[in-house]
């Protein structure tokens, strides 16, 4: 019973130091660097998690721990890799900073390499490895609480592991306006579970979270050139608009909405990317990199101009259009045309046949449904006239503008998928009958038109609808 009693209170001894061995207050040196960044009003993506220590911790687990610096609103915050340890700074305009603990978490190790993101002042991170496995949980900070509760989503998609390329960048991407988060794999880790083999733990499709439905998509199959580019990059880093990756002497621009990537081939510019290492803080905002060097304390930025990349030949993802799906498609619509020549014919003959008023064969005639003719009549003269169409017009439509925002979003893009989905069988590559770009009165929206090169086919195709 003695021994049972000495048991317990060596356990509670140790725990009770343990606690407090985690640090309560965080210093850091002032910099321009830090007052610059602090007073932005525009969302900055989480900086790139250095090695070098910015910030001395005593407690013995967070010193070799990599962490990220944040903004959320005006606050600013530190978060270590592997754990929910958060910490806030109380004084932003002394010429020492200060940062306070303001969670409550116990467990650490189960998060490591999770992806941390903000939304609308709400702190999450998704994922990460701990414990021999990794898993795909969403966790959102409880302010009231203190802690991290999970969020259900409706499956659970791993993320890909970035500290095993021996890069401080992180691979995932969130676009706080649309909401959705990209992920370019996933890395399947289960410790526990023999795997003969290796290549069953990664999973090369691209995914995209909606963080408002909480649900998953995917988009399609990683393109085989950006995924061999991740496997090799030492450079990533997040920006408004997807990321900048220094690959080969060359700098990438990843646009995961757009589904583009475009290039810049002059080696100075990587060049000057690539110094900008481990011992430095770095952020990106409005086509400027700003980086801090920890040993030197000195202050820079690099200018990165948009306007000089051009499109590359390969994309983030190459839609899935599988064998068997495709002779789906074709024998629904064709009554069994075979193969794509035979589809490239009959586009040319739908074409060549309305211009001789040869009537059009009900083979080829597409059923677009109500809904989706009355969008494609307004988009068409729209097009027509050299004008893109909005979302409030689109809405408007679709009988949704009173609708929320999340079910107008989702009745917009059924529709448009749809239509482009009937589309695809009468062109060959990526081409939609439905295209986009962005607004250029507010850049967080996109308008839609209809290429020039189909205008005449949609004229024809929505005619022979009626006849």
């Amino acid at each position: 019973m003695k021994k049972l009693l000495v048991l317990l209170i060596g356990l509670l001894v140790s725990g009770s130091v343990f606690s407090e061995e985690i640090d309560s207050v965080l210093i850091l040196k002032n910099s321009p660097f830090f007052t610059d960044l602090i007073r932005r009003e525009a969302l900055i993506q989480p900086l790139r998690s250095p090695e070098f220590n910015f910030v001395n911790p005593e407690f013995k687990h967070l010193k070799t721990r990599r962490y990220q610096f944040f903004k959320s609103g005006p606050d600013f915050f530190i978060h270590f890799n592997g754990s929910g340890f958060l910490y806030k700074l109380d004084n932003p305009n002394d010429s020492v900073l200060t940062f306070k603990r303001i969670d409550d978490t116990e467990n650490y190790n189960y998060n490591i390499e999770a992806f941390l993101f903000t939304h609308q002042r709400e702190i999450y991170n998704i994922g990460g490895y701990g414990f021999w496995r990794s898993s795909g949980t969403l966790r959102k900070y409880n302010k009231k609480d203190q802690e991290w509760d999970a969020e259900p989503i409706d499956q659970e998609i791993h993320l890909p592991y970035a500290n095993q390329l021996g890069t401080s960048g992180q691979l995932s991407w969130f676009n706080t306006q649309t909401q959705y988060l990209f992920i370019p794999y996933q890395t399947i880790i289960n410790s526990g579970i023999k795997s003969i083999d290796k290549d069953d733990e990664i999973v090369k499709n691209v995914y995209r979270l909606d963080l408002s439905s909480k649900t998953w998509k995917k988009l399609g199959k990683t393109h085989p050139d950006y995924f061999d580019m991740l496997q090799k990059t030492k450079w990533v880093l997040a920006t408004d608009s997807g990321q900048l990756i220094c690959f080969n002497h060359k700098v990438y621009q990843i646009n995961f909405e757009e589904n583009i990537i475009k290039e810049y081939t002059e080696p100075s510019l990587a060049q000057s990317l690539e110094r900008i290492n481990n011992n430095h803080l770095a952020y990106y905002h409005n086509q400027t990199i700003y980086y801090l060097n920890g040993k030197t304390w000195l202050y820079d930025s690099v200018k990165v101009d948009t306007s000089k990349f051009e499109k590359a030949n390969f994309k983030v993802w190459k839609k899935n259009n599988g064998f068997f799906t495709f002779w789906i498609i074709l024998i629904v619509l064709f009554g069994g045309a075979a193969g794509r020549k035979e589809v490239q014919k009959r586009r040319k003959k739908l074409l060549e046949d309305a211009a001789n008023k040869v009537p059009i064969s009900s083979a080829v005639k597409i059923k677009f449904n109500e809904t989706e003719k009355q969008l494609l009549n307004l988009l068409l003269e729209k097009s027509k006239q050299n004008s893109t169409t909005t979302i409030a017009e689109i809405n408007y439509v679709l009988g949704i503008k009173d609708k929320n925002v999340g079910l107008q979003k989702k009745v917009r893009s059924d529709v448009m998928k749809s239509i482009n989905e009937k589309f695809n069988f009468l062109q060959d590559g990526d081409t939609e009958l439905v295209c986009n770009i962005r607004s250029q009165a507010d850049k967080r929206f996109f308008e839609y038109y209809i290429d020039k090169e189909n205008i005449a086919l949609l004229e024809i195709m929505l005619r022979v609808e009626n006849e």
